[in-house]
């Protein structure tokens, strides 16, 4: 089948006082229906740019140049990003939701929770009259795990925890049955038991109603948890693509494994790894190095890493890298890079 999202060459600049500013470089990666897909980095390095640029909202005056962005419906394939904006608005909420960060941030505090979840319902068609958009929102409330849902429809966010406002904006993102849910760091706002839950009930919803999600995170942990395949970024660019599996077991670029070995693991105190960072900090986006974006922290770099512009390629079946030495990186030791 083919994928609900088809990305190819996606670029985004965001024009400066200093000129043109690419912030996001030849992203290209697809997503299929039922399909968990990891897109995870350090913090600036242009996950959330991708995510705004397929739903048209990246902060004006940037503008997406060239790529496409294609999502396929049950009728036909859609570039998103030649839509108008009025097609685009057809296009969110019905067909591609998004979750965003703050969840307490994202809610109105002066409607109701009830407003909220059935608004973009009765704007956009989706539900037939009020009654059927209340009785819709009531569903969704249980079927997230709101206690005592029926009064609460009623209650303000202030009288949420963050967790349950999580809870709240999940429930907003499924009103209209999308085929595509965007979760941009879902969980990151929130304490780790609740990061658990949330995490877990947006997987449990995913699989059960056979969506496709893009899930942003830097974490690791929560990549091998939830994610059947991983898109690495550094710097805008994609690095790295593998099914999850295959890029715990042995990473095709550096910086995945600089990433890696940053993540605490549950095993024993005399098995688990010494936590190693990445030496270094990511380069300013207006000021990038040549060739590849990673070779001044990395210590496998050569004079034609130095220089040169590196491709993303397949260095196996089903993976790509954006490293001249992924082959060499896959038969080193597992400690033998950021040691």
């Amino acid at each position: 089948m083919a994928p609900l999202l088809d990305i190819r060459g996606l670029t985004t600049v965001i024009p400066t006082r200093r000129g043109p500013m690419t912030v996001v470089e030849d992203v290209s990666f697809s997503l299929e229906a039922g399909q968990c897909l990891g897109l995870v980095g350090e913090s600036g390095s242009g996950k959330s740019m991708v995510c705004r640029s397929l739903l048209g909202l990246v902060p004006v005056p940037g503008y997406s140049t060239t790529g496409q962005a294609l999502y396929r419906n049950a009728e036909n394939s859609i570039d998103l990003l030649t839509l108008s904006e009025q097609a685009l608005t057809r296009i969110r909420g019905r067909e591609i939701a998004m979750i965003v960060q703050d969840a307490i941030s994202a809610l109105n505090p002066v409607w109701r929770i009830g407003e909220q979840i059935t608004e973009a319902m009765l704007s956009n068609g989706t539900a037939r009259s009020r009654d059927a958009a209340r009785t819709r929102a009531l569903d969704l409330m249980r079927q997230v795990g709101i206690p005592d849902s029926e009064n609460r429809l009623n209650a303000y966010p202030h009288q949420f925890s963050g967790g349950m406002c999580q809870r709240v904006v999940i429930a907003a993102a499924l009103a209209c049955s999308p085929k595509v849910i965007i979760a941009d760091e879902p969980t990151t706002a929130l304490d780790v038991t609740v990061q658990d839950q949330i995490l877990k009930l947006l997987i449990a919803l995913q699989r059960d109603l056979g969506l496709g999600l893009l899930l942003v995170t830097h974490d690791m942990g929560v990549v091998a948890q939830s994610c059947q395949r991983v898109a690495v970024m550094y710097a805008g660019q994609i690095v790295e693509i593998a099914d999850t599996a295959d890029l715990f077991a042995g990473p095709h670029h550096p910086y995945s494994k600089g990433l890696l070995d940053c993540t605490p693991r549950l095993e024993s105190a005399d098995d688990s790894p010494r936590l190693v960072p990445i030496p270094g900090m990511p380069p300013n986006l207006a000021e990038l190095p040549l060739g590849c974006r990673f070779h001044p922290r990395c210590p496998l770099a050569t004079e034609a890493c130095r220089t040169d512009p590196i491709p993303l390629r397949e260095t196996a079946p089903g993976r790509l890298s954006r490293c001249l030495r992924a082959e060499d990186l896959a038969a080193m030791a597992p400690e033998a890079v950021f040691a």
